[in-house]
């Protein structure tokens, strides 16, 4: 429901803009909804036998190709990583330093992460957008990683695409 709501606006919108329009080809739309991008200009076409023209300077594009660019680069989503290791002994960055390497050698295509907040080193493992994700893996480490742990909600890194 929210998809043809925000559809229909921008329709309102884009015709609004187009009063003056020229024939023109353009490159996608895309907006965020619920942490995703989606392809306005792809899903208009997909509801009707019709065409969507938009005419825009070359310099909204622009600043909309860096806008994105800049979100990509510091964007953060909500999400769930599993702690692997957690200590404050004398020798815990080494520890911690060591877990980080087995573990990176073990899944290369998991992303880790050392923390120290004041007393404790952390190493994390994973971004999952979903706790079923996040629990879905710790079941497959658990033999290695007995004493692992999910935490909460936190600022994950967005997925590669």
């Amino acid at each position: 429901m929210k998809n043809k709501l925000l559809i229909i606006t921008l329709l309102g919108t884009f015709a609004a803009f187009s009063a003056k329009s020229q024939t023109s080809e353009t490159d996608s739309v895309f907006v965020k909804l619920d942490s995703t991008f989606v392809n306005i200009i792809e899903d208009m076409e997909n509801l009707s036998q019709g065409k969507i023209t938009v005419i825009q300077s070359a310099d909204i594009d622009e600043a909309l190709s860096l806008h994105r660019a800049e979100n990509f680069k510091t964007q953060k989503i909500t999400g769930y990583r599993i702690c692997i290791f957690r200590d404050n002994q004398q020798n815990s960055r080494s520890i911690a330093l060591q877990t980080k390497q087995n573990f990176k050698s073990e899944y290369p295509d998991i992303p880790i992460y050392l923390e120290y907040k004041n007393p404790y080193f952390y190493v994390y493992a994973g971004d999952f957008r979903t706790k079923e994700d996040a629990e879905k893996f710790k079941r497959e480490i658990n033999a290695e990683y007995p004493k692992s742990w999910l935490s909460n909600e936190i600022k994950i890194n967005l997925p590669s695409l």
